[in-house]
């Protein structure tokens, strides 16, 4: 059984910065230092965990944004769940406790970032949560030495979460127009000039990353070549296949 709280002090927000440092481990140190960390939490940054007899399993960390359009929302900066741990829907679990927060603290929005080549967050951002997701920012963290994105362009797009709206992602690919396939493993793009298409991605890049760092490229830079220029003129990505592609729409409800 899971149990989210939040974490209060300096000795629990370290159980936090274990998870990050565990899930995110890099040649820094930390993720981030615990007297930053304990000075963001006084002042109204949301920092919770999520533990199972005892033992923190998962932790999120989230602070005030405020948006091109001077909405302010809370922006999610890092969730992590340790790996023995993942594919329990504990990730999920985490997001809607910072949701209750959110909307018991003023918030009706929450942002965050996320790796859009990886599928595990396509499926719980747009199949669990049904977040809108908008703009594509190459490199945007510019060069991470962390395990999971050493040697891989740091591109990530724009999930918003509207706690207070009930849209609903499409789940269904049946006749539309694929602009990127998978072929044999590889990315192959496909002319479209559909106003509403599909575009796959790789079953595991993290593991592709580990496996063969040329192929994961090729991927990434295939991907940003369908997503930025729509992303970039108003396209949204709208839903997620149940066999691993997006659906991307130039005409958004």
């Amino acid at each position: 059984m899971v149990s989210i709280r939040i974490l209060a002090g300096i000795a629990e927000q370290d159980l936090a910065r274990g998870i990050f440092d565990q899930v995110w481990p890099s040649s820094d140190g930390t993720q981030i230092t615990a007297n930053l960390l304990q000075a963001m939490v006084h002042n109204g940054t949301y920092v919770a965990g999520a533990f199972i007899n005892g033992e923190i399993v998962a932790a999120a960390f989230a602070f005030p944004g405020l948006g091109e359009d001077k909405h302010l929302h809370l922006h999610s900066h890092m969730a992590a769940v340790k790996e023995e741990f993942r594919n329990q829907d504990i990730g999920s679990a985490l997001k809607k406790h910072q949701k209750l927060w959110a909307l018991e603290n003023g918030y009706d929005e929450i942002r965050w970032t996320f790796d859009p080549l990886v599928r595990r967050n396509a499926r719980l951002n747009l199949g669990k949560l049904g977040v809108r997701v908008y703009n594509y920012f190459p490199d945007f963290y510019g060069e991470l030495d962390d395990a999971l994105n050493a040697g891989d362009p740091t591109d990530r797009v724009i999930a918003q979460w509207e706690l207070t709206k009930d849209w609903q992602p499409e789940f269904n690919g049946e006749g539309i127009e694929t602009a990127l396939a998978i072929v044999d493993g590889k990315p192959i793009s496909r002319q479209c000039d559909a106003e509403k298409v599909l575009c796959y991605l790789p079953e595991d890049i993290v593991q592709l990353r580990a496996q063969d760092s040329e192929l994961a490229l090729q991927w990434r830079l295939a991907l940003r070549h369908e997503l930025q220029s729509r992303l970039d003129a108003g396209w949204q990505i709208t839903g997620f296949t149940h066999d691993g592609a997006y659906i991307v729409s130039k005409r958004v409800v």
